[in-house]
């Protein structure tokens, strides 16, 4: 590189010097890919007026139907201050300028009052702002047009290099990664919102479930206080392995809580007896009688009594009873008569 600037004119050293400098710093910065348009955005716009020693350097993004174009960031070097104020420009007011952006690589127009393209800027933004010359980098996203790098000239006509307009566009290529990045990181927190909302309902549905299980476990396993120190569990349905132990352990659970000293299992709603289930039966009676209280069996079939013999089940110590109201009118009775003597 030493080589090649030996044949330069000194002036055109320094500006490559400065944009080498300048360029590199921005490659250096974090805030480009950071994905916040308020970090990214002042670095660039104070990269382009440096660079290219202006005074104002902003940049402009396009509505999706390119009507009106927006400034999201603008810098004024001479007082080093950043202006965010939502000023548009709409195509149906300077045409020609939209026109230029459209077709062109970069702008660069070293009169701007009187030039074709932008002296429609005149009167209401070039003159009272004492914009002279002005070089404009289209910002393009895969092609597609989506914004502007302005960077005014505050003073009378003056010519563009090259060399300034390649950096001008070079900068311009960082804003469209810029705005990629911020695009990215929209999506990216998007999803991390939306995996948040779905990790917590899904924590709300788990608990819902566990709620609605518990209470139709509840409402299969009745156990019911039906009379003072005394307990009715109704089966009802299939008296499975699983609810058996279910229905054992809540038993027992309440048989503890209230210290009930008889209970009365009823068998009339139960579908089928089979040998798992008549352990079951005996387990919960075995377990009843271990902690001290009485077991009663009420709706006890014919064919459940013929299942019972069948397997052999042990009904030592039971009371047998042909459904609720005579077992529990037979607990009732017997309490009394053991109170009386």
């Amino acid at each position: 590189m030493d080589e090649q600037r030996q044949d330069l004119a000194p002036e055109r050293e320094a500006m490559l010097e400065r944009h080498e400098q300048v360029l590199l710093r921005v490659a250096q910065s974090d805030a480009i890919d950071a994905g916040n348009l308020d970090r990214s955005l002042p670095v660039l716009t104070e990269a382009a007026a440096e660079g290219l020693q202006l005074e104002r350097s902003s940049v402009w993004v396009y509505t999706p139907d390119q009507t009106v174009i927006e400034c999201l960031d603008l810098y004024v070097r001479g007082p080093h201050e950043h202006r965010s104020d939502p000023v548009q420009l709409e195509a149906g007011r300077v045409p020609a300028y939209f026109r230029a952006l459209a077709d062109t690589r970069t702008l660069a127009v070293a009169d701007a009052l009187t030039h074709p393209a932008t002296r429609e800027l005149a009167d209401d933004h070039l003159a009272p702002l004492g914009v002279g010359a002005l070089l404009a980098a289209p910002i393009r996203r895969r092609g597609r047009l989506v914004g502007v790098l302005c960077n005014e000239h505050v003073g009378p006509a003056r010519q563009f290099t090259r060399d300034e307009q390649l950096f001008a566009a070079s900068l311009a290529d960082t804003v469209a990664r810029a705005l990629d990045a911020a695009d990215r990181r929209r999506v990216e927190d998007g999803l991390a919102h939306a995996k948040a909302a779905l990790e917590q309902l899904d924590r709300e549905n788990r608990a819902l479930i566990t709620r609605l299980r518990r209470s139709v476990e509840r409402l299969s396993t009745p156990v019911l206080e039906v009379w003072s120190d005394v307990l009715a569990l109704p089966i009802i349905g299939i008296l499975g392995e699983e609810r058996s132990a279910q229905m054992t352990e809540r038993l027992l659970g309440e048989l503890a809580r209230t210290r009930a000293r008889h209970v009365i299992l009823d068998l009339t709603g139960l579908d089928d007896c089979d040998e798992q289930t008549a352990a079951a039966i005996g387990i919960m009676a075995r377990a009843v009688r271990l902690l001290g209280a009485e077991c009663v069996l009420s709706g006890v079939r014919p064919d459940l009594a013929r299942a019972f013999v069948d397997l052999d089940l042990d009904l030592r110590g039971m009371r047998i009873l042909r459904d609720m109201r005579h077992a529990l009118q037979d607990v009732v009775t017997r309490r009394a008569a053991a109170q009386a003597r």
